[in-house]
């Protein structure tokens, strides 16, 4: 099951949004490390997407709710991109696109309408 932002309610996403934002430590996992090096992603941009990037996506996949960071900056703008997982603090993934690329193709008949504040235990 996998949710986009844009079917959100805005109360779910501002849950995730902190519940990323209280992660106190977070691991980077092999894939991840790997994923840095080819994509030439440092420590420190995981860092600020991470601590003032948004929530682009939130999905369940290899038994946990992992959450899609997004953050844009540099000339010219480029978007780093972490995957989370929201219970764990593991970064599982990540990379870079165009900070301009606005994802004008995206299929949102692949995402689900869920309520997350269900699903993450949070009220």
């Amino acid at each position: 099951m996998k949710t986009h932002y844009t079917l959100m309610r805005a109360a779910d996403l501002e849950m995730t949004t902190q519940l990323v934002r209280q992660i106190a430590q977070t691991v980077i996992s092999t894939h991840a490390a790997d994923r840095m090096a080819q994509k030439g992603v440092t420590g420190r941009e995981i860092e600020i997407c991470l601590t003032y990037g948004s929530v682009i996506e939130v999905h369940d996949e290899a038994g946990e709710w992992r959450a899609v960071i997004r953050h844009a900056f540099g000339m010219p703008k480029v978007a780093v991109c972490v995957v989370i997982g929201i219970m764990t603090g593991t970064i599982v993934t990540c990379w870079k696109n165009a900070g301009s690329d606005n994802h004008a193709t995206l299929n949102t008949l692949a995402y689900d309408r869920v309520k997350l504040s269900n699903i993450l235990g949070r009220s």
